[in-house]
């Protein structure tokens, strides 16, 4: 018996997974509002009913995908910081992580354009939420990196002002550098907008003796 409900909890899980995975797709290709639960259920290859099991409305499984999409993000970051020594180098892999995490999500962005403006703010709670993880996550970072004398000295007021630069600042660049990825280039911009981001808050070099 309780082997057939861990079967059926399984099975369960995997359904919910392709939701999730099918719907973003279609999302992305499609928009949002040409979009349907019953292009979503024919893909899977279910019935529509078996859908609003696990949601009860369309905008609740986008709300779904964008927030998968965002723990995915953390779930690969936590790994790369995981392996990293220092912490510029930890630093250094977040923004390159944003970089590629914001790819994903302008697709995402992309299937609400001329949409119902309502959308958003369904979604606004989450990126929220994810901010704030972002924030603490940087902030444990320049902690770090403070603590290991890799960093110039910060004060707690300093260390928040900094983390949310580091974190809003690639909102007002991915137009740009995301949207544009034909660009021949754009590997060389971003590694040196990282750069400079680590670079302007390295501890200052010892004065030489002068000569």
């Amino acid at each position: 018996m309780g082997r057939s409900l861990m079967t059926e909890w399984l099975q369960k899980e995997d359904l919910n997974r392709d939701i999730i995975t099918v719907s973003g797709n279609l999302f992305r290709k499609f928009g949002f509002k040409k979009t349907t639960v019953e292009d979503i259920a024919r893909e899977i290859g279910r019935r529509k009913s078996s859908l609003y099991y696990y949601y009860k409305s369309k905008e609740d499984i986008f709300e779904a995908v964008v927030y998968e999409e965002m723990q995915r993000f953390f779930r690969l970051i936590q790994r790369s910081l995981e392996h990293s020594k220092s912490s510029k180098q930890k630093l250094v892999l977040f923004c390159k992580a944003q970089f590629q995490h914001l790819a994903s999500l302008c697709n995402l962005n992309g299937a609400l354009k001329d949409e119902n403006q309502d959308i958003p703010c369904v979604i606004t709670p989450i990126k929220n939420k994810f901010d704030t993880a972002q924030l603490e996550l940087v902030r444990k970072i320049l902690q770090e990196g403070i603590e290991k004398q890799e960093f110039k000295e910060m004060t707690a007021s300093e260390i928040d002002a900094f983390a949310y630069i580091i974190v809003s600042s690639f909102r007002g660049i991915e137009s740009p550098l995301v949207t544009n990825t034909q660009e021949p280039d754009l590997d060389s911009r971003i590694s040196f907008i990282v750069e400079m981001m680590v670079e302007g808050i390295g501890r200052p070099r010892k004065n030489l003796p002068s000569a």
